[in-house]
């Protein structure tokens, strides 16, 4: 019986629900000078908007981890959230990802916090680059109004005072970070980002809203690659447009030869198993919530399973991992994705001190 005991202490210790991820462990461990602290915050699972705006996706809970790191000083300090890519938390850590660690050193001494967010682990995935079918993007989407919610109740964070920044499918969290139907389905209104820093995201293909609602609180500055031929700048170009038509607060640059991953510090290279959606029917959310009339009919056209758009949205309730599971059939059956994408180009250095800047003047 004790044998037995020890063994189930074991399993607990070492399961995925207990225990923090590996990556995260080793960025908190290189920051013994600074107080930081791992958290595990309470999210949800949904495929789509349209489950947020339904509310199913509360019958699907889920959790994601967390570092905060803490300047020097009594607080409330303001602090800035850091959203990984497809790379999933590793990156944080990355040799070839040094942005990051030259980047918070400096927030920190100008009194700044630093909260890393891990979207992957707790779902059981390591990374998405090569399988987009993994982890659902809205998930991510709530992950970063979860984590906001957890900060209001932090007394050592000032809360009117949140940035978030992230690369591809964090830029992707960074842009629906000003979205106010979503932060009004998920948390109070009271809440709010203060400023926003997506890179290269993709905005055509992952159920960005075509006809956006931004909170006019966020100052939101985006940096796109000119020659970005993964996720394309000119989708994004015009999503900026319709932003600051609808009232928000928007700064969208092009960098002329910037590649994908401008951030990382290598050569531009061949992304090999990078999956390029561009070729593929456009995922848009349209202003009823639901997708675009386009993308359904792709999905239905190519997932037996799904005869109705009916169909469609009972498993996307019951199951949104299994619709995630299905959603990825059209592509490979209609062979409009690809790879053949590039990245890279150590842009970092020439970005930092704009980004410093655009950080202390949001933020302090």
């Amino acid at each position: 019986m004790k044998k037995i005991f020890i063994i189930l202490i074991c399993l607990l210790i070492a399961s995925p629900a207990f225990a923090f991820n590996k990556y995260m462990i080793k960025l908190s461990k290189s920051f013994k000078k600074y107080e930081n602290e791992l958290v595990k915050i309470q999210s949800y699972k949904a495929f789509d908007f349209y489950a947020i705006q339904e509310g199913w996706h509360k019958e699907s809970p889920s959790e994601f981890d967390a570092l905060i790191i803490y300047p020097k000083g009594e607080g409330p300090f303001p602090v800035l959230i850091i959203v990984h890519s497809s790379g999933g938390p590793g990156e944080f850590k990355d040799k070839d990802y040094r942005y990051y660690r030259l980047q918070q050193k400096p927030l920190l001494k100008m009194g700044i916090a630093v909260m890393y967010l891990d979207n992957f682990s707790g779902r059981s995935v390591i990374n998405t680059y090569a399988n987009q079918q993994q982890a659902t993007h809205w998930s991510t989407y709530i992950d970063a109004f979860m984590a906001l919610e957890h900060l209001s109740k932090d007394p050592k964070i000032n809360i009117k005072k949140v940035g978030i920044t992230g690369g591809s499918r964090g830029g992707m969290v960074s842009i629906l970070a000003s979205e106010k139907r979503l932060r009004d389905a998920l948390i109070s209104k009271d809440l709010y980002f203060a400023a926003a820093q997506p890179r290269y995201p993709d905005c055509e293909d992952v159920g960005m809203f075509r006809n956006p609602q931004p909170t006019k609180e966020t100052k939101t500055w985006m940096i796109l690659g000119g020659s970005d031929n993964y996720t394309r700048a000119e989708p994004c170009v015009e999503l900026g447009k319709k932003i600051k038509a609808n009232g928000g607060d928007i700064e969208v640059i092009v960098k002329e030869g910037w590649h994908h991953d401008f951030i990382g510090n290598y050569e531009v290279e061949d992304m090999e198993y990078a999956q390029v959606f561009w070729k593929c029917p456009k995922w848009y959310t349209e202003d009823d919530g639901k997708m675009s009339k386009s993308y359904m009919d792709f999905l239905l056209k190519y997932v037996d399973r799904w005869e109705t758009e009916e169909d469609f949205y009972k498993m996307s309730r019951e199951d949104p991992l299994r619709t995630l599971k299905f959603s990825g059939d059209p592509y490979s059956h209609s062979a409009c994705m690809f790879t053949g994408a590039k990245g890279g180009g150590h842009k970092g250095p020439a970005l930092m001190n704009p980004n410093l800047k655009f950080w202390k003047k949001n933020l302090l």
